[in-house]
This record gives C-alpha cells, sequence and structure tokens, in this order.
C-alpha cells in the first residue's frame, strides 16, 4: 500500500471515529431531553387551566434535564382521554369534578382507578345568573340556561350539578364569550360560568342591574365533589343581595396523571417535575404569575382522588426534614439553656466562695 493510500485510510479511519464520538454524544443529548420532557394537556385555550400550564412553563425553564410543554386540549373529559389513552402525554390539568362526570356518565371503566393527581391547584366557583324575576335555582325548572358547549369546563360542572338537584332545563348554545349576549336579548333566561371570582362577565352583567346572582347549595352527593363557598366580590353589587353574599359551589383544579409503577421511566419524570413543583410553589406565589397560585395548598387532599405516590414521597421527605430540623432546634435550644445555668451556678458557687472569705 502506497504511503498516500494509507494516509487517506487513516484519515477516512479518523473522521469516522469522530463520527460516531459525536453521534453518540447527540444520542444522549436526546435521551436525555425526552425524559426530562413533561407533555402538559390542558382543557383549551385561554383557559384556567392553560394559564396553570404557562406557568409551570416558564417555572421550570431554568430546569437543565427538565421541560414543560402545554398542549391545547379540546375540553376536559377530552384532555382525561388524552391522558389515559393518547402516546406522549404526561399530566393534564382539569378541574377535578371531570373525573365524577366521566364516571357518572360511564364514559371511560375504572376512571378513579387509572387517574391520580399530583398537585391540587386554585378553584373556581360556580355563578348562576338569572334574569331578576327568577327567584331561586329551582326556578329554573323548564327555563333555558347556557351552560356552554360540551368542550368547556362549566358545560362539566353544571351537568353534574343540575342533574343531581334534579333541575331540567332547555340548553342554549353559545360559548362563555356569547353568554352576556344570550342573557341581555332574553335568548338565555340564566347564564352558568365557572371562574374565579370576581369574573369580568360577572362584573359586566352587574353594571346592568338588570340580573341576579342565585343561591347554589349542594347535596350529599354534590358535598363529595364539591365545597361550599360564597360570591362576596365588591364589583358583583348589582348581582347581589343587599348582605352582598351568595352561597354557591366551589371546584379545584388538579394536575392529573396516569397511576404509572413505580419504578417505570415515567415515574421517574414525574418524580423530577414533582420535586420541582413542590419546591417553587413559594415563588408561583408570589403574585406575578398568570394563574392564581395564592390559594394553592399542595398539602391539601383533593376529594375524590387518590394523590400520586411522587407527590406522597416528596410531603413524606418533607416532613420528615421538617422533623428532623426541628429536633435539632430542639437539641441546640436546650443545650444553650443548660450552658446557661451551668454558668450561672458557677457564678454563684464564686460569690458564696468570697463571701465566705470575708467572714
Amino acid at each position: 500500500m502506497s504511503k498516500a493510500l494509507r494516509l487517506v485510510c487513516v484519515l477516512a479511519a479518523t473522521l469516522l471515529t469522530s463520527a460516531g464520538s459525536v453521534l453518540g454524544e447527540d444520542n444522549k443529548d436526546i435521551a436525555r431531553m425526552n425524559a426530562g420532557a413533561v407533555t402538559l394537556i390542558t382543557d383549551g385555550s385561554d383557559s384556567q387551566a392553560s394559564h396553570y400550564a404557562s406557568d409551570l412553563a416558564a417555572l421550570m425553564e431554568a430546569e437543565r434535564d427538565l421541560r414543560v410543554l402545554p398542549v391545547m386540549g379540546h375540553g376536559p373529559v377530552e384532555a382525561v382521554r388524552d391522558l389515559l389513552f393518547l402516546k406522549g402525554i404526561d399530566a393534564s390539568i382539569v378541574a377535578s369534578d371531570t373525573v365524577a362526570f366521566i364516571r357518572k356518565q360511564g364514559l371511560i371503566e375504572d376512571v378513579d382507578k387509572k387517574v391520580t393527581y399530583i398537585a391540587r391547584l386554585g378553584s373556581a366557583q360556580l355563578h348562576v345568573i338569572a334574569r331578576k324575576d327568577i327567584a331561586t335555582l329551582k326556578d329554573l325548572a323548564g327555563k333555558k340556561i347556557n351552560v356552554g358547549a360540551a368542550s368547556e369546563a362549566r358545560f362539566v360542572t353544571a351537568s353534574l350539578v343540575f342533574d343531581s338537584l334534579g333541575i331540567t332545563f332547555v340548553p342554549v348554545d353559545g360559548r362563555e364569550a356569547d353568554a352576556v349576549k344570550l342573557l341581555k336579548s332574553g335568548k338565555a333566561d340564566a347564564i352558568v360560568l365557572l371562574a374565579p371570582q370576581p369574573s369580568p362577565i360577572a362584573e359586566d352583567l352587574a353594571r346592568n342591574g338588570d340580573f341576579k346572582l342565585l343561591d347554589v347549595t349542594g347535596n350529599d352527593e354534590l358535598n363529595e365533589v364539591y365545597a361550599p363557598a360564597m360570591l362576596t366580590a365588591k364589583s358583583y353589587h348589582g348581582l347581589t343581595p343587599e348582605s352582598g353574599v351568595t352561597e354557591t359551589l366551589s371546584v379545584s383544579y388538579a394536575i392529573a396523571v396516569f397511576d404509572w409503577k413505580k419504578g417505570t421511566d415515567r415515574y421517574y419524570k414525574l418524580r423530577k417535575f414533582a420535586d420541582v413543583l413542590y419546591s417553587g410553589i413559594g415563588d408561583l406565589q408570589n403574585g406575578q404569575w398568570s394563574a392564581g397560585w395564592t390559594d394553592v395548598n399542595l398539602s391539601a387532599d383533593l376529594p375524590g382522588w387518590t394523590r400520586y405516590v411522587t407527590a406522597d414521597e416528596w410531603l413524606a421527605d418533607h416532613k420528615r426534614a421538617q422533623a428532623d430540623s426541628e429536633t435539632k432546634d430542639e437539641a441546640a435550644l436546650k443545650a444553650a439553656f443548660q450552658s446557661y445555668l451551668e454558668r450561672n451556678n458557677a457564678g454563684i458557687d464564686l460569690n458564696e466562695t468570697k463571701a465566705s472569705a470575708l467572714q
């Protein structure tokens, strides 16, 4: 073999080795990126859930091996379906009554056993706004009510509440953006909203003066899903009675995940996600984010749901660390107090010795 040919072979071998090394590094980066990518589906665009997802994505931008990729879904029920059956979806943010609705409608078998939650987020309140001549919720029987499309969270809540209370009504088509127009035009006798108070739509109707908020009181079935709440916003003055208080129901949002077994790839991914979320909740509660995080209590239970194991593990570890810290602080305090007593006793003994010498 000539020297020139030998040189060409050496160069070719060197290039192949370098290319293989680079390709290997690229493969490692790709594997790490996929292992840390959490695909989070919401119930739609510009919804409360989508604001939570956007904030979580921003919070976790600084994490080297973790990224949140928000995906716009097609309603709460479809978001749960996608979580369970669509490949690549790791978590979903939905109103917590979605699972109760799916169970009651028989849409997904054993949904309670398949869907768990990593975190209980903030809440939204049910607003039922009607014409002023309608006195109570029961008076809406047979009336025309805009509850939204099946892809809206308010549709799920209204369906569960009215069905449980035995109130049959005539649904009026129209999305939430059309609700005010439908009510003002008389095409709807009442509308249902699901939003944190104060709701801009409710504030608009309050200024009109021709409508009122109706009290909504739960029964045994509803109290297993919802929490009692009060609508007290000052901007609702034109909708509320003289007391300024309207009884209603509140529903929490949740980060839902499939009940992956411990030790699986998804388990480790969700453990990292839970760790960053729980550790960073203080940053999310500084009032600078788009969603309402101030009333979020990550240690709070979610009625009717099971907390996912990674969240339980974080809470247990945090509780142990807090207990250890308190034990150490208590021991240090006792030691300091004991030292003080010893010094004080030594001073007393010394004074007694001097007194004896002077006698």
